[in-house]
Order: C-alpha cells, then sequence, then structure tokens
C-alpha cells in the first residue's frame, strides 16, 4: 500500500501462471475427450442396435378368402397370389381359408381360419447382424408361429401381444430357444368382446415367456395354459385343441343352434317336441346339461336336436378324442332298425376329409331294444346304454376314414315317437404337433 492509501495487487509469481495454465488446458481436454467419447458411444450404440424394417411373403394355403389392408388404406384387399407385408399391414382368413407368412429370417406364421392379425413390428439392426424382432398382434383367431433360428444375429425375438399380454420367444447366446407356439384367442363366451375373451397359448417345441402385468409363466415344449379374461394364469396342460365352444352348456345355449325335423313351430303347440337346459348331477358332477324331448300323443317320428359350426381346419393330430355324457331318461317305443336316425340320441361329425371331399360320421344310443333285434344292431352304428343312467363316452375318430381335414360342425339329436334324453359336456379335442425342428 502506497502513502497515499492507495492498494497494489500481489504480484502473481511465474510458476502459479503456468499450473493455472496446464489446469485450464486439461479440463479444456477432459471435456473434449468425454465429447468425443459420448459420440464415439452414440454412433457406436446406433451402429449396433439401430434397425430398419424388413418385408415378408404372404401366401395362401387353402381358400379363397384372405385379405390384407395396409396402414392407411379404406378397405381390405383380396389376395389371390403371393404378396408382400410390410410393418402395420394386417391379414384375415375366412372360414376355411389358411394362409402363411415367410419373414425376412425364413420364420413362419401360420394364420388360420377366421382370423385377423397386425404385423406390429418386423425388424433387423441396421449395420450390424445384432438383433431381430417381430411383434404380432392378433384381434381374432389362431396363429402358428414358427421361430427360425437366429443365424448370423447375436438375439432373435418374436413376440406376441394381445393387449397387456406379452407371449415371447427368444434365440439369444446362451439360450437357444428357437422353436415353435400357438396363441388363440377362444370364442368363450361366444361372441364376446376380445377384452371378454379367453386366450390360450401353446409351445409346440422350444421354450417361450409369458407376462401380464405382474404374473410370468415360461412355458416348455408341448405345455400349453387358458388365460381367462380376467388375466390370471390356468394350469399347465399337455397342448390339445378344444374344437367345440360352450360344450358343458355354461352359456346356456349360446353357440349352438336348435332345429327339428318338420322346422314347423306353432304358438302354443310344438307337436311335442322341446329342447330345454337343465341342472343334472352328472358322472362329473352338478351342471347344466341340455335336454332332448318328444312327449304327448303324437305318434309320428320327429327329431329335434342341437348344431354347432365349427369351421376348423386340422393342421397335423395325432388323435381327434370325441367325449360326452348322455343320460337317456326315457325312451318309447323300442328301437326296431339299425338306421342311425331311429335312435333317442345320435351324435353327427360333419368334416371334409384329406382329398376335399364332404363326409359325415355318425353313431347312435339306445336304452330299450325290440326283441326281433336284440343282437343285431351292429355296434359300429349304435350302442346300447343303460336306461335312466348318466355314461361318459369317449371316442377315438383316427380311425375316421378317410381322414378328416376340416371339421365342419357337430350336431346332437333325438329321433323317435317319445324320448326324453340328457346329454352334457361335449368336447371335441385334437392334439397338435410342431413342424420338424429347423
Amino acid at each position: 500500500m502506497t502513502a497515499s492509501g492507495e492498494h497494489i495487487p500481489a504480484r502473481i509469481q511465474p510458476s502459479v501462471q503456468v499450473r493455472r495454465a496446464w489446469l485450464v488446458l486439461g479440463l479444456a481436454s477432459l471435456t473434449f475427450a468425454l465429447l468425443l467419447s459420448g459420440l464415439f458411444a452414440s454412433a457406436n450404440w446406433v451402429y449396433r442396435n439401430a434397425t430398419e424394417p424388413e418385408s415378408a411373403r404372404l401366401s395362401v394355403v387353402s381358400g379363397s378368402g384372405a385379405l390384407i389392408r395396409s396402414p392407411g388404406d379404406s378397405d381390405w384387399r383380396l389376395v389371390s397370389d403371393t404378396v408382400v407385408v410390410r410393418e402395420g399391414d394386417r391379414v384375415s382368413t375366412a372360414l376355411g381359408t389358411v394362409t402363411t407368412l415367410t419373414l425376412f429370417d425364413g420364420s413362419t406364421v401360420e394364420v388360420t381360419e377366421d382370423t385377423i392379425v397386425r404385423i406390429a413390428r418386423m425388424r433387423s439392426s441396421r449395420f450390424l447382424n445384432r438383433t431381430k424382432l417381430v411383434v404380432l398382434e392378433p384381434e381374432r383367431g389362431t396363429i402358428y408361429v414358427g421361430m427360425a433360428a437366429r443365424g448370423d444375429y447375436a438375439i432373435s425375438e418374436i413376440k406376441t401381444r394381445i393387449g397387456n399380454l406379452e407371449v415371447t420367444m427368444s434365440d439369444e447366446p446362451g439360450r437357444s430357444s428357437n422353436g415353435a407356439y400357438l396363441v388363440e384367442i377362444t370364442d368363450d363366451p361366444p361372441g364376446a368382446e376380445l377384452t371378454d375373451q379367453a386366450v390360450r397359448v401353446a409351445v409346440l417345441h422350444g421354450a417361450a415367456d409369458l407376462r401380464r402385468g405382474s404374473e410370468r409363466m415360461t412355458l416348455e415344449a408341448n405345455q400349453q395354459t387358458m388365460i381367462d379374461p380376467a388375466g390370471t394364469f390356468g394350469e399347465v396342460t399337455s397342448v390339445v385343441r378344444e374344437l367345440v365352444v360352450n360344450g358343458d352348456f355354461s352359456s346356456g345355449l349360446s353357440g349352438w343352434i336348435e332345429f327339428e325335423q318338420t322346422s314347423q313351430r306353432f304358438a302354443g303347440e310344438s307337436r311335442g317336441t322341446l329342447v330345454e337346459l337343465v341342472q343334472d348331477e352328472t358322472t362329473l358332477g352338478e351342471g347344466v346339461v341340455v335336454e332332448l324331448i318328444k312327449a304327448g300323443d303324437w305318434d309320428d317320428v320327429a327329431q329335434v336336436g342341437i348344431r354347432q359350426r365349427i369351421g376348423k381346419t386340422l393342421r397335423v393330430h395325432t388323435s381327434l378324442l370325441l367325449s360326452f355324457e348322455a343320460r337317456i331318461v326315457a325312451q318309447q317305443p323300442s328301437v326296431g332298425s339299425s338306421e342311425a336316425s331311429d335312435f333317442p340320441l345320435v351324435i353327427q361329425i360333419d368334416y371334409v376329409d384329406v382329398d376335399g371331399n364332404e363326409q359325415r360320421w355318425t353313431h347312435g344310443y339306445y336304452a330299450v331294444e325290440d326283441r326281433t333285434t336284440v343282437g343285431h344292431i351292429p355296434s359300429q352304428i349304435a350302442t346300447r346304454v343303460d336306461l335312466d343312467a348318466w355314461q361318459r363316452i369317449i371316442f377315438d375318430l383316427r380311425g375316421l376314414s378317410p381322414l378328416p381335414k376340416q371339421i365342419t360342425s357337430i350336431v346332437l339329436y333325438a329321433s323317435g315317437q317319445n324320448y326324453q334324453t340328457r346329454v352334457a359336456n361335449v368336447s371335441l379335442t385334437t392334439s397338435e404337433l410342431a413342424e420338424p425342428e429347423r
């Protein structure tokens, strides 16, 4: 400080200035290095993870009701030949029509009859063969997914989404689980909205992870489960497809059509024929059963029953099992012929065989037999059961000749002058096998 009171700043030593300069230079270099490292990491992430959309080929396997609709289209387009499918496209099939999507990597998606599915995502890595991802969103029906091995990709994943349910099959290092699975939106209860329908998920080979909210499950080969409309996962069973809807009649006659031979119903008069739903104790426990009745003083032969349109193509199967419960409460007069239409209970299955021809299989049941025909009704035509007693019946239909390709319908009816027949817990199932592993 001078005599006049002025402050003279202290002189900074040269060594301090040098250290400060080096510090500033070091901080600037570090900042540059961090920026450069960030740019390199971002470029590396883009190089490894950036994806580009891929395409698939759609071909018709059978039928003539295949449609496709792209985003922005106002109408569906009919598919008559092989067409290209891209992200966002929706594929629809009518009854009797089956199509196959062959994806860019060789994976396949079989779109069965009466199905709609949206290809939500179909991508692979743009710069490096690191990942490939496919996301499918069924809206109704059934799809079979066959995932190809990951090949040159590090990770391969096919995911199916229905609402907040996700089914994922992946193939990555340490877990080679490429395989095949199916997802089916069941029409149970019939006509319900998508959010109110159950979903069946089955793994044919490989493994798949299921996730819905906090629930998790892994299915292995030849395992399936049902997810109810509330989202609860059911028990794990072997892979079996149920072809009959509402076979336990818990939803009344929903899914079934009532009929009678003459198709004549008048107010207050039904010529004694009647289809009713009643409660009864069957061999499987208390439940709803359907009752076929013809009573009164009418002596003419009348036929009354219910039928259900199935329209399901059998992909591949090792079994075709028909099961139901029957109780012939009353039957008059006795059965006196071997005609399949003359019994108090007849089960009929209409189908299309592997050669494309329409076929019909029937089998009758009776409790009272005319003395003149005792022992003369062939077992392949009809089976005698105990009067007024519930019996559970299982029929193995693998021996149908020629073999069925598509089940058209199932019919249950009674025919005669007077009868009272009850039927419950109708089921027609087929096991499902995967295509050979790639």
